[in-house]
This record gives structure tokens, C-alpha cells and sequence, in this order.
């Protein structure tokens, strides 16, 4: 309790988080922006609010895209706050059928291989048709998952290190998390092949695991703090310059474990490719298309790197290369919230695609995994075909 209301206390409630909170944007309700949720937790830890499904239900709208921590000229620890308030009160939610299955996936590698071989069966014979038409997903309260099935690939078996294919500048570590094994392997492949490319000793280590942002804002501390233990002794190689991330919201995530010195080796992979000095242009091919450049609120919020995409994008001869409006505000993503919450998930989405579809590129690029399923399940249930991809497997394929 002492906590949170040091936490909440540090907020003057001015107001200036308002126009940059999606909820607020969405509702005009301040019970669901920032200065509000803050204003809740202080009743509640003060012991003037009990605990009420009311109370749950705005705080858990909250998409901890961080915006407002961004602008917060108090620089309240908004993040820290949500997740210590949801660890008090984890006896009084109420786990989803959809994030209690993500969450066993993601902590068990054999449970995440029985999914790999069911996510076989099921997209490459008539079964996902059949459950579709039956409208099983619906019925199973798994549809929300169900639409963000990318179309399966093989995968093929992640060697333990990849040594440089030129001159050597140093060793990474790469981080591929719970998911990227499983529904992005093309995004592990490409980091991997410009890593090389780019003169870096690669290292994947098999003992790694998920973040664990999931079960911190599921108000599991207990678990995050376990899986956190387990990728910094997988990453404990002191030779490692840098521990590189192709998903933000778990690099933003690991950036922010107690352990400072793994914590300080995180990076998003394209802004260490910037960081290092790495020019590419001479080794990428020309692609005269345009691009439109999704960028993560936790890659801009939160990791803070969100010009690295940007500036490596550019190093590829003639491209086009169109940034979202800054008015756009989160993709409605935010880990397990579309799950959780599809209606603000949608209309959040809705807006992003309204935007980007404007003058509609060749490709649309996201540097997060939940972004770009969340945005590619999007374009097909409105029936755009446009490939959403991780900047770095642009590159890879523009690699002479």
C-alpha cells in the first residue's frame, strides 16, 4: 500500500497525459485516463475506494502503452504503478481462457512444441476451414487467437551460435522470446542473416524463455521474476556486447529487470545496428516501394530507440519510406489486451489502418511481434492484402 501511494502521490493531476492516453481519446471518460486510474489506485490504497469489479474493470482497460509517462512532466512511474496495483489485487481478477493458454505456451517449451505441431494440423489440412465454418473458435471463446494465426511455415532448428559472414565487430546475443520460434520465424531468420551480414558473432541461447511481461501485468510477480532469472543466467556470457531484441515489447520489457547489467545490454536490433556504426547501403539492393513505418508505443515509450528503424530503413537505395502521423496512438495490441479487450482493440486498429491506408504502401512494417499480428489480422478482415513485416526482414531481403 505505502508504495502505491508514494506512487500516486507523485502525480499533480494536471492533466497533461490526457490527450495522449487511447482509452481517454476513445472515451472522454476520465475514469479511463491516466489522472483518473491514478486518482482510483490513491482512493484504494488510502483505503477510501474498496475493491469492486468497477474499479478492476478501469484499470485493466489500461493498455500500458506508457504515452503518458512520456509526456509526464512529474514522471510519475505510471507503469510501475498499474503493475504493483494489479499484483495486490490479483485474487480478484479473472484469468481468460485465451491468456491462460498464451501463458502455458510461453513458459513451457514442450507445451510450445505440441502448439507448433497442432498449429501444423490445423493450418495445413481442411481442420481450420471446418472449426471456421462450425464457428468452433467462437464457440471455444478462442477466436480473438484464432484471427491472429499468421500462415504456417515450417521452422527450421536455431543453432546455438552463427559466426560472422565478414569482418568481425563483436558478439550479440539474440533474444527470440516464447513467440518468435513459433509465429515469426521469418523475423529470427532475417535477424540472424543481417546480424552476420553486419559482422556480428550471433549467440542463441537455448535456455531462454519468455520476458515475462505478460505475467507482470497479469499481477504475477512472482512468476515474471523467475523467468527474468532464467534468460539472465541463459545471457551470462560476459563476452556479449550487446543482448539484441526483435520484438519491442519484450526488449522494453527486459530493460527494465533488476538485474542492471543484463538489463543495460537490451537493445532493439535496428537501433544497435544504428548504434554500431553499421552502413549497409553497399550491401543492399535497391527497392523502389513505398513503405509505411509502424513504430511500437513500447519501442517510443518505453525502450526510447524508435528512430534506429528508421535510419536502417533508409540505407536501402530508392525506397519510400512513410512514417505514421503522430496522431495515430496505440495499435490496440498492448500484449494480451486484444484479447481481453477487443471492442477498444478494434477501434483503436481501425484508426491505425485508416491512417496508414491513406496513400496504401507496398508494405507495412511493424518492430513488434503482437503489433504486427494485431495489424495484419486487421488488413485481412477487411480484405487488404499487404505484408506486414519487422523492418529487419526487409533488410534481409534487400541483402545482396
Amino acid at each position: 500500500m505505502n508504495n502505491l501511494l508514494a506512487d500516486a502521490d507523485i502525480c499533480v493531476k494536471c492533466g497533461l497525459c490526457l490527450p495522449h492516453c487511447p482509452t481517454y481519446t476513445q472515451t472522454q471518460n476520465e475514469n479511463e485516463s491516466p489522472r483518473g486510474r491514478i486518482a482510483l489506485i490513491q482512493a484504494w490504497a488510502g483505503r477510501h475506494l474498496d475493491t469492486s469489479k468497477k474499479l478492476i474493470e478501469h484499470i485493466d482497460n489500461c493498455l500500458l502503452c506508457r504515452s503518458c509517462e512520456r509526456v509526464c512532466p512529474a514522471v510519475v512511474p505510471y507503469g510501475r504503478l498499474i503493475n504493483n496495483f494489479r499484483e495486490q489485487i490479483r485474487e480478484e481478477r479473472d484469468a481468460t481462457l485465451s491468456v491462460s493458454l498464451l501463458k502455458k505456451v510461453s513458459h513451457n517449451k514442450t507445451a510450445a512444441r505440441l502448439a507448433q505441431s497442432g498449429l501444423r494440423l490445423y493450418q495445413t489440412t481442411r481442420l481450420q476451414k471446418i472449426a471456421r465454418s462450425l464457428n468452433l473458435p467462437g464457440l471455444l471463446r478462442l477466436d480473438k487467437v484464432d484471427r491472429l494465426l499468421p500462415d504456417y511455415h515450417e521452422p527450421t532448428a536455431l543453432a546455438p551460435h552463427y559466426p560472422a559472414t565478414t569482418e568481425i565487430r563483436g558478439n550479440v546475443g539474440l533474444f527470440i522470446g516464447c513467440m518468435g520460434a513459433l509465429l515469426d520465424h521469418q523475423t529470427v531468420n532475417a535477424a540472424i542473416k543481417v546480424l552476420t551480414a553486419a559482422g556480428f558473432n550471433v549467440s542463441v541461447p537455448e535456455r531462454q524463455g519468455c520476458c515475462g511481461a505478460l505475467d507482470l501485468h497479469d499481477g504475477d510477480k512472482g512468476t515474471y521474476d523467475r523467468l527474468a532469472a532464467t534468460n539472465c543466467g541463459a545471457f551470462a556470457d560476459n563476452n556479449l556486447d550487446a543482448i539484441v531484441t526483435i520484438a519491442s515489447g519484450c526488449g522494453s520489457q527486459m530493460q527494465e529487470y533488476q538485474q542492471t547489467e543484463f538489463a543495460g545490454k537490451v537493445v532493439d536490433i535496428s537501433q544497435f545496428l544504428i548504434k554500431s556504426g553499421c552502413n549497409l547501403s553497399e550491401q543492399l539492393l535497391p527497392l523502389t516501394a513505398s513503405v509505411c513505418l509502424h513504430t511500437p508505443c513500447s519501442l517510443k515509450n518505453v525502450m526510447r530507440e524508435e528512430q534506429g528503424a528508421l535510419k536502417l530503413l533508409q540505407q536501402i537505395p530508392d525506397i519510400k519510406i512513410s512514417p505514421l502521423p503522430a496522431t495515430v496512438q496505440c495499435c490496440g495490441s498492448a500484449g494480451s489486451y486484444m484479447l481481453d479487450h477487443p471492442q477498444m482493440a478494434d477501434a483503436l486498429l481501425g484508426e491505425l489502418l485508416t491512417a496508414a491506408l491513406t496513400q496504401p504502401p507496398e508494405y507495412l512494417l511493424s518492430s513488434n511481434i503482437g503489433c504486427a499480428l494485431h495489424i495484419a489480422a486487421g488488413l485481412r478482415e477487411r480484405g487488404i492484402t499487404l505484408e506486414v513485416l519487422h523492418p529487419i526482414t526487409l533488410i534481409a531481403r534487400q541483402l545482396k
